[in-house]
């Protein structure tokens, strides 16, 4: 009865994660659920005669390219989870509330959903290009907390949306359940019961054990002399045969799982099982699924046994708990292990990769991580940089994301490059997958700065902001600057100064009014005195008595610098 098959297809990770919850909660017994995201879709994922969910219309032009022609394809449509809509239901009648989601479309929907069934109050979509209004009482937003603008209070977070009943009326029927709708709603209720009142980025992806790698080193971007060099060492470990344990080390999203798919890949036992387990898990006990089990004489196998000659990737190993911790060591340092309420010893016969975002090092000195266990798996380990540390391999990415998703037409203005060149992708590269994912199904081939989602267009606001701060400064010296002079006799001393600096050379006054007349600038020793005072007040020059020379100071260097960013000439 499981042998049927959904796909439930989204571009954004975490709600890919609740949705898939929320099918297995309401038709786990009846289906086999197969979580994919839109940047891992390739032609060849779903199968022939699999039913396929995507979270939106807006990628179905791109999902239908990339499944089989006659593969049928519900459009889900998605609800607020009315569970955890208390505290608005509490609120006197009409109030006015800004509802805040990722996108327009997405913030009228909710509003919809809203006005539809708690219609005692007055709601207004968010939109960042609008003023907000004074009169707003309360601010409601299905779990983009991230995304509301500055300064507001009195905030309801009613959780991410859900798929609404419909979605799964339509999946019952095009597979034939003979399930009556009464089961259907009741296990639809438990669903959002069970995804109610939590903080839905804490949700972690309780994903299936899968017996397949995906990643290849050449799927690995590396332009940049620091992924080069991780790839090189990752080479290296796949094809060493003492390097039975590995351990992988970075920040979130920056493909730790890539690397440890790749690394099995690269090996000898490339073609065995490649099992992979998050020990955020809650769902099963990390130990029985790690190790097995004979509780009740029955034999239950664990992934150490399941692996056969494989691979096991343990993610996020310093959430194992310090006893697990213990039994992971003894079992890597001797390469037994024993099943729970076990008594004879098994080999280990796999490789194991560890994985983790934190520092394990950081973790020993505040005891959360065992030291003998940190010593074991330091031996072959691996750090892969942040995106912030391989800028080089920044337009590469973007190239092979819209190459992914067949939107190599799609075109960024110079003025968002660079702003993603210097923006902090605090979810590195899983995060800018996801934004220009996001940005290649909007309507039109041009992408500038006004395209993009609401939390980049605020921190983009604020670096111009910040800029605006540094050419008012400027602007304000350059007032100052003229008050007592030439403002073009003033940068062409700055000048002097500057390019003495750069060859270890610094200007006695005489010195100096030699050097500016071979530049073609003739002044009195008065005048040149005088603006040399009026420079140093300003704190752009560095004024020392005898030979030692005045020379250019850093903030005279900043002023230069930021000067000619201006394009002021003179």
């Amino acid at each position: 009865m499981k042998d049927r098959k959904v796909n439930i297809i989204a571009i954004q990770e975490r709600y890919l994660d609740i949705i898939t919850k929320q099918i297995k909660e309401v038709l786990g017994d009846t289906i086999n659920v197969h979580p994919i995201t839109v940047k891992d879709l390739q032609s060849d994922t779903v199968e022939y005669g699999d039913i396929v969910v995507i979270s939106s219309s807006q990628i179905k032009g791109l999902i239908t390219q990339l499944i089989p022609k006659d593969c049928p394809c519900i459009v889900a449509k998605r609800d607020i989870n009315f569970m955890n809509t208390k505290e608005l239901l509490n609120l006197p009648p009409n109030q006015e509330i800004l509802v805040v989601n990722d996108n327009k479309i997405n913030a009228k929907e909710t509003v919809q959903s809203l006005r539809e069934t708690i219609f005692e109050h007055n709601y207004i979509a968010y939109t960042p290009e609008d003023h907000i209004p004074q009169s707003i009482n309360y601010i409601v937003t299905p779990g983009e907390r991230h995304l509301l603008p500055r300064g507001l209070t009195n905030v309801i977070d009613i959780g991410p949306r859900l798929l609404d009943i419909s979605t799964f009326e339509k999946i019952v029927h095009l597979l034939d359940i003979n399930y009556p709708m009464s089961q259907i709603v009741k296990r639809y209720f438990k669903a959002c019961v069970s995804l109610s009142g939590r903080n839905k980025e804490e949700i972690q992806s309780n994903k299936d054990i899968r017996n397949v790698a995906q990643y290849y080193f050449d799927d690995i971007i590396s332009v940049s002399e620091l992924m080069k060099k991780a790839v090189e060492r990752a080479k290296r470990y796949a094809k060493d045969s003492h390097a039975i344990h590995i351990h992988i080390e970075g920040e979130p999203g920056t493909g730790k799982s890539m690397f440890a798919q790749a690394i099995h890949n690269y090996s000898t036992n490339a073609e065995r099982s490649f099992i992979s387990i998050n020990c955020s898990s809650s769902d099963f006990t990390i130990e029985k699924l790690l190790f097995g089990s004979e509780e009740g004489g029955e034999i239950s196998y664990g992934l150490f046994e399941l692996a056969e000659n494989g691979t096991v990737c343990i993610e996020e190993i310093g959430e194992l708990p310090l006893s697990i911790q213990k039994q992971l060591y003894h079992v890597l340092e001797k390469g037994k292990f024993l099943r729970l309420s076990g008594n004879e010893l098994l080999p280990l016969q796999c490789r194991v990769i560890t994985t983790n975002s934190k520092s394990c090092k950081e973790l020993v000195e505040k005891e959360l991580f065992r030291h003998d266990l940190y010593n074991l798996l330091t031996k072959y380990s691996l750090k892969i940089p942040a995106l912030s540390e391989r800028k080089e391999d920044l337009l590469p990415l973007i190239h092979n994301v819209k190459k992914r998703i067949k939107r190599n037409n799609i075109e960024f203005t110079n003025e968002v490059i660079t702003f993603f060149e210097e923006y902090n992708w605090d979810n590195n590269v899983k995060h800018l997958y996801n934004v220009i994912t996001y940005l290649a199904f909007l309507n039109g081939d041009h992408i500038g700065i006004e395209s993009l989602p609401f939390h980049l267009r605020s921190n983009y606001n604020q670096q111009k902001f910040n800029v605006f701060e540094v050419n008012n400064k400027v602007n304000k010296i350059i007032v100052e600057i003229e008050k007592h002079g030439f403002l073009d006799e003033n940068i062409k001393i700055l000048n002097a100064f500057y390019e003495g600096k750069k060859e270890r050379v610094s200007y006695g006054r005489k010195a100096l009014k030699v050097h500016l007349e071979k530049k073609g600038l003739i002044l009195s020793e008065q005048q040149l005195r005088m603006r040399l005072e009026v420079l140093q007040d300003l704190g752009l020059i560095i004024v020392r008595q005898g030979r030692a020379g005045s020379t250019i100071s850093r903030q005279g260097e900043e002023f230069l610098r930021e000067f000619y960013k201006t394009g002021i000439n003179v």
